[in-house]
């Protein structure tokens, strides 16, 4: 099953449909409110990031020695469920979002 399967089987219900636009919507809504606090934003964003490595430097070991200790089965069941996930929760919010940043940037 590819992407436009995916998005017609989506967009085909007409409550699913209006569960998208409302989660675009609120992706379009972050995405200008961020804009406007992008520097707070990437402080966070680099603080976390931060903190994640700290971490796991203090667990004595790597991301790569994490990620083969999980094992590669698991991995790539975690793919897949991401990629269902991310075009079902994350695909339509994340499009608002970035169109949200664009109108912000623009509204300068």
């Amino acid at each position: 099953m590819d992407v436009t399967e995916i998005m017609a089987a989506m967009l085909s219900n007409p409550q699913n449909f209006v569960v998208i636009a409302i989660q675009f919507l609120l992706g379009l809504a972050l995405g200008y409110l961020s804009a406007k606090v992008l520097k707070y934003i990437l402080a966070l964003i680099a603080i976390l990031a931060l903190g994640t490595l700290l971490s796991v430097w203090s667990l004595g070991t790597s991301p790569q020695e994490i990620i083969a200790k999980i094992g590669l089965p698991s991995v790539e069941i975690l793919k897949g469920l991401a990629v269902v996930l991310g075009l079902m929760t994350v695909g339509p919010v994340s499009i608002g979002f970035i169109i949200g940043v664009v109108i912000a940037f623009l509204r300068k």
